[in-house]
């Protein structure tokens, strides 16, 4: 989950308003002395100080904070409310016209949508400490990329990216020979076709016509 060589045209506008991206509470100002180490909680630093250190980071590049951070600290940052405004229910989920069904117990994804359906393999997080979160839930994509290098990995492409859930994205990789079984750092990878097709079939009808359903349980290696 990474940050781009230069930020993409449609994040500048998520984020263009005033940094608004339907955020409120991101204030500017010096940063704290001190910043919390990426995917410490603020709690670490005392509720004020950690909030206040989580918006500075935020603020300074909201790019790699988003790509960094963990779901719940980018709602602190953002003065998002405890459950994600990209999180949905069950029914609006199955009211997209692009619907994602990622099964982590099969590391199978189920695509339907009105020009194809398809059953993908798929490598999800790798247990027990990457395993991909939002088992239960659904969520709309947070943005789209065709492609994305990751900050975190070497600068790894990340092809035809859809992320969701704050930093987890679904996109193409080069370890084809993997899919069927978790392998990856919390990302749902797919064979470059595949993912070129998923990407295509959200971009047609629009992220906010696409959901994501996270289903199954990670099976041990």
């Amino acid at each position: 989950m990474a940050t781009v060589k230069a930020v993409p045209a449609l994040l500048l506008l998520f984020l263009g308003n005033a940094l608004a991206f339907d955020l409120p509470g991101l204030e500017k100002g010096p940063a704290p002395s001190r910043l919390p180490e990426v995917g410490q909680p603020a709690s670490a630093y005392g509720e004020e100080a950690g909030l206040a250190a989580l918006r500075a980071e935020a603020a300074a590049d909201p790019v790699k904070f988003l790509d960094e951070h963990s779901p719940a600290e980018i709602g602190l940052a953002y003065g998002l409310p405890p459950v994600s405004r990209f999180r949905i229910d069950n029914e609006a989920a199955a009211k997209a016209s692009v619907r994602l069904i990622v099964n982590l117990t099969d590391q199978r994804l189920l695509v339907l949508s009105p020009e194809f359906k398809g059953l993908f393999k798929i490598s999800s997080g790798l247990g027990p400490d990457n395993i991909t979160p939002g088992s239960g839930r659904c969520y709309a994509p947070d943005f789209i990329e065709e492609m994305h290098y990751s900050s975190l990995y070497n600068k790894a492409p990340m092809p035809n990216s859809i992320f969701f859930n704050g930093n987890i994205a679904m996109h193409g990789t080069n370890a084809e020979q993997l899919l069927g079984q978790p392998a990856s750092h919390g990302c749902v990878r797919l064979s470059k076709a595949d993912a070129k097709a998923v990407y295509d079939a959200v971009k047609a009808h629009g992220k906010s016509n696409a959901s994501i359903c996270v289903t199954g349980t990670t099976p041990a290696r």
